[in-house]
């Protein structure tokens, strides 16, 4: 199981997927993350367990930003304001990581959360048009014990991410769910 990187009911402002066109020059076929509309300073949790890296784009990319590794799975959580890990350092489900902002590329503050997929140490999917992230959202549980596909609110901008379709190697679905 996955839990949301921030905690309550959140509000996605921008879905897996969405604005193909702001993504083009960046070579992926839309956005490849989900984005929290959040205020700056807001506590950001570690989805799953791994290893971290956190990394500095200054002004452009992803800012500050942190990447959690584990065998299976990649997590890259951007535009923080903060970061309380250091490279190498054990990360635990649930662990506050840091603090969202609006460092890099952003257009105000937010938390982007790409997730990708692991095996023997590289990116599976590379080529699916989104540098192997996927879209989690269905396997990826609220601090309430909702999920975060469902359950979460959606910013009017982000509506259109919920009649979107993906393919096999773009989205991960919960053959255990029933909507």
């Amino acid at each position: 199981m996955i839990f949301s990187p921030i905690s309550g009911k959140p509000l996605i402002t921008q879905g897996f997927g969405q604005n193909p066109d702001v993504y083009a020059p960046f070579g992926f076929a839309g956005h490849n993350g989900v984005d929290f509309g959040v205020p700056d300073g807001t506590t950001v949790y570690a989805p799953h367990d791994g290893v971290a890296t956190v990394k500095d784009d200054g002004s452009s990319g992803y800012g500050l930003y942190l990447v959690i590794d584990e065998p299976k799975r990649r997590s890259i959580l951007a535009h923080l304001s903060e970061c309380s890990l250091v490279n190498g350092q054990n990360v635990y489900q649930g662990d506050p990581i840091g603090k969202s902002g609006h460092s890099g590329m952003a257009t105000g503050p937010h938390l982007h959360w790409t997730y990708k997929i692991m095996k023997n140490g590289s990116v599976q999917n590379r080529s699916n048009g989104y540098d192997g992230a996927v879209d989690v959202t269905e396997f990826t549980r609220l601090w309430q014990d909702e999920d975060l596909h469902y359950d979460a609110e959606y910013a009017d901008s982000a509506q259109e991410y919920l009649s979107m379709s993906f393919g096999s190697d773009q989205y991960l679905k919960n053959p255990s769910r029933t909507a």
